[in-house]
Order: C-alpha cells, then structure tokens, then sequence
C-alpha cells in the first residue's frame, strides 16, 4: 500500500510538473494561477500543495530540471577532454556553447517566461540563475587554469575571462529566444570565434610560434 501511495504522489508531482510547463509557457508566470495548474494537471488544490509551497517554487523546480539536463550534458563533453591539447579543447568549447544554445531554444518559452517575467517578479529565481552561471564559470575558469598550468595560456584573471564568455552568452541567447536570431549554431560560432580571438590574445610569446600551427588547424566550420 505504502509503494502504491508513492506511486501516486509521484505521479501527481510529474503531471503538475509537466502542467507548470505548459502554462507557464502560453502564459507567463505572472498570469497563471495555482488553480489553472491543479485543474490541468487533472488534481485539486490540495495535491498541488501538498508538492509545492507556490507557483514560484514550481517554477524554480522547472528551471532547475533544465539546468541539470544542460550541466549533465556539459559534462559529458568536458569528461575526457585533453586540456594540453589546444585544438581539442577549443572543440569541446565550441560543442558546449552549441549545447547550451540548442538547450536554451529546445525550453524556448520556458527561457521567454523568464526574460518577459523578470528576476523580480519570480521569488528566488535571481539567486537560482546566479548559481548556475557561478558553476558555468567555475568549471571554465578551472579550465583555464589547467590550461595555464601546461604553458599553453597566460590569463591575468581566469574568472573576469569566464564571466565575460557568460555575458556574452547571455546577451545572444536573449536575443536568439526573442529574436529568433542568431540560430544555436550560429550564436556558438561566434562565441567560439571570441573564445578563440581571447585565448590567442594570451599564449604567452615564447610558446606563440610553436602553438599557431594548431590554432590554424581549427575546421573552418568552427570558426
């Protein structure tokens, strides 16, 4: 009886759930009311509070399943890649910011709900996305460190160098889920052409000769 109970209460969390998506997205988080979500998701009231505080804690949950799926994909690219070797790892750079665009259109309406809603309007939400982009820049400026450490690079601050590849991917992704431009594939291009420009900006002088050759190497596709 007690597996059967759990059964249903997950059953009950994953309609609401997959409900909060829907309207969340025809709607905006401002517009929906806890009621239309219990009566789409086929529950009462009473169920949707016995799974969430309130819509914003919904919401959140939503949010953060996205970020899982993009962190998990994340790294498995990163998982393997030899940071000694500059073209592999500009290629994995490029393959996450493909995987972060692709992700930010495939929750497209979940992404305008939150750039139309605003941080304010949704409690707790600046802090959740603050959080993701502080472990985005973390595992990057990690990167770079062991990249310096091999001789390859020469960074004065690996954090100002990860927060400005945030920044530019948040600026092209407002514009690719408002604009519908530039495409995913296109917006990762020209943060790998960025990433690419700032990296050769930094090979310290002494490694510059031996190391363009491979910069060279890079598909034009990539760039």
């Amino acid at each position: 009886m007690a597996r059967r109970t759990q059964a249903q209460l997950a059953e009950t969390r994953q309609a609401l759930i997959a409900s909060g998506k829907q309207l969340f997205s025809d709607k905006g988080f401002a517009r929906t009311q806890v009621a239309e979500i219990a009566q789409n998701a086929g529950v009462g009231m009473s169920a949707f509070y016995g799974q969430f505080e309130d819509k914003s804690q919904l919401f959140l949950h939503i949010i953060n399943e996205v970020f899982t799926e993009l962190h998990s994909g994340v790294m498995q690219v990163r998982r393997g890649v030899n940071l000694q070797m500059p073209l592999e790892s500009i290629m994995a750079t490029q393959q996450i910011y493909v995987l972060i665009f692709e992700t930010l259109m495939k929750h497209k309406e979940i992404t305008l709900s939150v750039f139309r809603s605003g941080f304010s309007a949704i409690p707790g939400l600046e802090v959740l996305y603050w959080q993701i982009c502080d472990a985005v820049a973390a595992a990057l400026s990690q990167d770079y460190q062991h990249a310096e450490s091999a001789g390859l690079l020469k960074i004065g601050s690996h954090r100002d160098m990860s927060d400005a590849m945030i920044g530019m991917v948040q600026h092209l992704g407002y514009r690719m889920v408002l604009q519908g431009t530039p495409t995913p594939i296109e917006a990762a291009k020209m943060c790998t052409q960025y990433t690419i420009g700032s990296l050769i900006m930094s090979i310290p002088k002494d490694k510059l000769q031996h190391l363009m050759p491979l910069w060279a190497a890079i598909p034009a596709d990539v760039i």
